[in-house]
């Protein structure tokens, strides 16, 4: 029996080793993945590393410099190695040592670190004047006029509302100039705003204190705010008087609050909140036990504003033309997503998942087998290159792990079912699309969000393919209220039920008040890790390869 189960083990070492090669193989051989990978690796060490150095102020330079110095002295060294270890290589092919595999990639990393470093040193530079001059800054009561940069962001006690400075600001021999931060302010709730509105602030200026576990100084810091205030004296013009941003913005956004405006005069509390957070991103305030039952559910990343609806609404609109060629599908989620984005009033995190959609979609477009493995590290490193601080923000986060689920774990649950049975084909368009996109995203709900649920894969296998249905007749229903408003209240009355359904879901779940854990930062930190790297295992051992015994990259491993 020990023998038998000895045999089986070493096999199956064997299978999941000779993937890992073919998996390094393949990366090494498209430049472009292994670039970007390192480009999102470096980018996240470069940030910490530099924020380090500029945080010991009188040595900060100094540190710096002998960083990057010690960085170019093994970047040469490097080159030296790779150039001595070269002689090994036979025409491209994967007979050369280890060495200088080894050694490749380390002059590519080192060389990309390098490239990062650059990009990120004046953000984190100004990170770093801003909060070395932030004690002139906080010691008096100031005054100075802003505009609401964000859409306001509601809590149950108050409203945090995100400014931008139409001046600079003096203090003594300091300046805060306007460019070089945002600013949070704390609210009442009564006090109604809408984007762009240009305001007079005074008040008293103070630093983010983190609290229990939470690093809540570099949360801000990564959206460039570095001082709030609480509970300023306001005094704001008229929208009609004279408004700041972006026109286009501002416009969108408008017209979103309308038809949000339009939802709340038809349907419900919790039914309005929810429909506007799955058409449009909104971040609306839930009652506290509805809030709570969505997170013991694990369904709280379909109730948050997030990027992960995009990836719903692009299997939705596949099934709906079901009855079109590929290509044609492709083109109507294509279009239908962007759609979205408008109406989301272009939020950052829904444009980012339309962004990264959209590659995908592209990528599928024109049918190479690789292309949308390629497709997925290259936006990732896009929008890292465009915003270094992109990996901190979870819509992005979800989006991507979402696209991940359908990429990767999709066909694998594909083929599995395929070896029971190939009836039921409601199982691949609605179940194993929805486990697929349930699963990638679990690690992220549980560190997000400090809940382990075992309901997460149920209730949102449950949930998830009437949300599809749900964008969809949301969307009918706001579009024949200006074309013919009875067919309106149909849509509408549909899409109540379907929520009222959503709500009951998760309200008996948390009334089963067992089989959900609450986690802190720590242990929900452990507890992503350890469910990502079990599913990267799986997905490397079990990924269904067309025939695999011919593979490039298995042959010979």
């Amino acid at each position: 029996m020990y023998l038998r189960v000895f045999h089986t083990v070493r096999i199956v070492w064997e299978k999941f080793s000779k993937r890992v090669v073919g998996l390094f193989r393949f990366i090494m051989d498209y430049k472009i993945i292994l670039f970007s990978l390192s480009y999102i690796v470096a980018n996240s060490l470069s940030i910490f590393l530099l924020r380090n150095i500029f945080e010991m102020t009188s040595i900060g330079w100094a540190s710096f410099w002998i960083f990057l110095l010690s960085s170019l002295c093994t970047l040469l060294l490097l080159k030296i190695l790779k150039g001595k270890f070269s002689k090994g290589e036979e025409g491209g092919e994967y007979k050369g040592k280890a060495s200088f595999k080894i050694f490749t990639l380390s002059f590519s990393f080192v060389s990309v670190l390098l490239l990062t470093l650059v990009r990120n040193m004046p953000i984190i530079l100004n990170e770093s004047e801003v909060l070395k001059n932030s004690e002139g800054f906080t010691e008096s009561s100031t005054r100075f006029r802003v505009y609401i940069a964000e859409e306001i962001e509601e809590k149950h006690t108050r409203q945090q509302v995100v400014v931008k400075l139409l001046e600079d600001i003096y203090f003594e021999k300091k300046i805060l100039d306007k460019n070089s931060s945002f600013l949070l302010l704390k609210l009442p709730s009564f006090y109604k705003f809408k984007i762009g509105q240009v305001c007079e602030v005074e008040g008293l200026l103070t630093e983010p204190e983190n609290f229990e576990e939470f690093d809540y100084r570099k949360f801000l810091a990564n959206k460039k705010i570095f001082f709030l205030m609480d509970n300023p004296k306001i005094f704001c013009k008229k929208i009609e008087d004279e408004r700041r941003g972006n026109f286009l913005k501002n416009s969108l956004v408008d017209l979103k609050i309308k038809l949000i405006e339009k939802i709340d005069s038809v349907l419900n509390e919790p039914q309005s909140s929810l429909l506007a957070g799955i058409l449009f991103g909104q971040k609306r305030l839930f009652s506290r036990s509805f809030e709570e039952a969505a997170r013991v559910s694990g369904v709280s990343h379909i109730v948050a504003a997030s990027g992960y609806n995009v990836t719903i609404l692009s299997i939705a609109i596949n099934k709906l033309f079901f009855f079109l060629p590929k290509r044609w599908k492709l083109i109507a989620s294509l279009i239908v997503i962007w759609i979205f984005a408008i109406l989301s009033g272009f939020s950052a995190s829904i444009v980012r998942a339309c962004m990264m959609g959209s590659v995908s979609i592209i990528a599928l477009f024109f049918g190479r087998s690789n292309s949308v493995h390629v497709a997925l590290p290259f936006v990732a490193f896009l929008f890292v290159l465009f915003n270094p601080f992109a990996l901190s923000d979870v819509g992005f986060l979800l989006s991507i792990s979402a696209v991940f689920g359908l990429v990767y774990i999709m066909p694998i649950l594909v083929s599995l079912k395929e070896k029971v049975t190939k009836r039921y084909a409601f199982l691949d368009d609605f179940v194993l699309p929805t486990l697929s996109c349930t699963l990638s995203t679990l690690p992220l709900s549980v560190f997000t969000f400090k809940t382990f649920s075992i309901w997460s894969v149920p209730v949102n296998t449950l949930v998830l393919p009437v949300v599809e249905s749900t964008m969809l007749f949301g969307f009918l229903a706001l579009l024949f209220q200006k074309i013919f408003s009875p067919f309106s209240y149909i849509f509408f009355s549909v899409v109540n039920v379907q929520l009222k359904y959503f709500e009951l879901v998760v309200s008996f779940v948390q009334k089963l008040n067992f089989g959900q854990v609450s986690l802190s930062d720590t242990t929900s930190r452990i507890v992503s890790l350890v469910l990502l790297f079990c599913f990267v295992v799986l997905i490397i051992f079990f990924y269904p390869i067309k025939n695999e015994k011919y593979n490039h990259y298995l042959k010979n491993s």
